[in-house]
């Protein structure tokens, strides 16, 4: 609907979520009180039987969001930037509750009129759309919006605009006289979901293969068994990263590099995350449930206590770092369960060092990187600058710990059990001081990436000490 009026003295409407901010609030307020208090979940049902605008209501007035972290659209924003500077009037209507709309307009301070949901009304769809046209009158506004139920204001509007609209969306809108311009930048890629599993740390369940190299036993058989749990563990890892990114978007969001996951960014929704996250566990479990009855027990347990982490434990000074070097064993431990092999004293004992020190290298990182941040405390962790030398201290002994129990491993009588040429595993120790010690070099330099296993996948140094190794085994057996 085009009436000829002048850009100047029509005025710009502008929705909130999924519009002027990359994500729903709704859905992020029930998220932060889940978090805040789990049990809050039972409240919901009752709440939504009292309406909509009831169950919102209590969501937000509950939590507290922190509205300059909040994903903006930076190419609406821009947009209505430059309308503003040229005269335009731009008003922000949205099914948020108001006082909502009105803390958002303060990050923004574009807007000439605030609308939301209010008095027992859910400002969305044909609601809106009468206040709208109330307010301005039938096709004397424009209207910027992405969902379904905004077609209908589309209709009404002189000129319409879409940001990232679903397919079925985006044709009907086009279809109208009045469409304007799609704004497209941040629609969601196959990469964005592949971000957000993070495949690249299904690395880490290469560890489910150790049991399987250290007791000799390589067989078609075993070795398909320990390939079937490394992907279910693998499915099981990435819900529970989709999770925890849930539970740390605010933290997320002021990281100079997590802003940019995809969850964080606004490019993965929550909805969406919350599905993913189901069908990856699901598919998990199912597959580990057909495997090996106790290894479904373990790989429970692995979840449990990474989905306790995110909630509680990587708060918590020291109890983050020995949780993270266990989840590390428990890797190993299903790995021996699938083929039944007992892990020996050593290597329950090597893994745990290991896998402390590089938990305290993970740490280290994120610290000597924040600094010089003045908001460091509230990233999430219970650490302070002055915590760095002591967690350096700590994970270097803790990886030479390692060393040492290898060493005493070579001496062992196990061992020419396994090995006709033991002495050659000597060479492996200096291998692994030599890379324990690079590490923390470059963590110490502030090279190391948040994760020392994303480092080491990187870095060439580390294939050529990790295939050495292999061959030094190789040629001791």
């Amino acid at each position: 609907m085009n009436n000829g009026l002048s850009n100047d003295s029509i005025p710009l409407v502008v929705d909130l979520d999924g519009t002027l901010i990359n994500t729903d609030l709704l859905y992020e307020a029930a998220v932060l009180l889940l978090k805040k208090n789990p049990a809050s979940v039972f409240k919901f049902i009752p709440w939504f039987l009292k309406g909509k605008a009831y169950l919102k209501s209590k969501i937000f007035e509950s939590v507290q969001i922190q509205y300059q972290l909040l994903p903006y659209n930076m190419e609406v924003i821009s947009f209505l930037e430059k309308e503003f500077a040229a005269g335009r009037k731009i008003i922000l209507a949205t099914a948020s509750p108001l006082s909502v709309a009105l803390e958002v307009a303060k990050v923004h301070p574009i807007f000439s009129e605030v609308y939301g949901t209010e008095n027992d009304i859910n400002l969305k769809g044909a609601n809106k759309l009468k206040l709208l046209v109330k307010k301005f009158g039938e096709g004397k506004f424009d209207y910027i919006g992405d969902a379904k139920v905004d077609v209908q204001i589309f209709a009404c509007s002189r000129y319409c605009y879409l940001v990232n609209p679903a397919n079925a969306v985006e044709r009907k809108a086009k279809n109208l006289p009045g469409f304007k311009n799609n704004f497209n930048a941040s629609k969601t890629k196959l990469t964005d979901y592949l971000k957000a599993v993070r495949v690249y740390q299904w690395i880490k369940n290469i560890l489910i293969f150790v049991p399987l190299i250290t007791s000799h036993k390589l067989s078609v058989f075993n070795l398909s068994l320990s390939f079937l749990g490394f992907i279910s563990f693998s499915l099981v890892a990435s819900a529970g990263y989709l999770l925890n990114d849930l539970l740390d978007l605010n933290s997320d969001r002021k990281h100079p590099r997590k802003q940019f996951r995809p969850v964080a960014s606004g490019k993965l929704s929550i909805i969406n995350t919350v599905v993913l996250s189901i069908i990856f566990l699901v598919m998990g479990i199912g597959l580990a449930a057909s495997l090996n009855l106790l290894f479904l027990a373990i790989l429970l347990l692995y979840f449990c206590i990474s989905f306790s982490y995110s909630l509680l434990f990587k708060k918590m000074v020291l109890y983050d770092v020995f949780i993270l070097a266990l989840l590390y064993s428990i890797r190993v431990f299903a790995g021996g369960l699938l083929i039944d092999v007992a892990l020996s004293f050593w290597l329950i004992a090597f893994s745990t060092f290991i896998f402390l020190s590089l938990a305290f290298v993970k740490r280290y990182s994120e610290l000597i990187q924040m600094k010089d941040a003045p908001d460091l405390k509230n990233h999430g962790r219970a650490y302070a600058v002055e915590d760095i030398n002591l967690l350096q201290v700590m994970g270097i002994v803790s990886g030479f710990l390692s060393a040492v129990v290898f060493s005493l491993y070579i001496n062992s009588p196990e061992v020419t059990q396994l090995y006709s040429k033991p002495k050659i595993l000597w060479a492996i120790s200096f291998l692994f001081l030599f890379w324990i010690s690079r590490i923390w070099l470059f963590t110490t330099r502030g090279k190391m990436t948040d994760d020392p296993i994303v480092f080491a996948i990187k870095d060439v140094t580390s294939y050529f000490v990790f295939l050495l190794t292999g061959l030094l085994i190789l040629a001791s057996i």
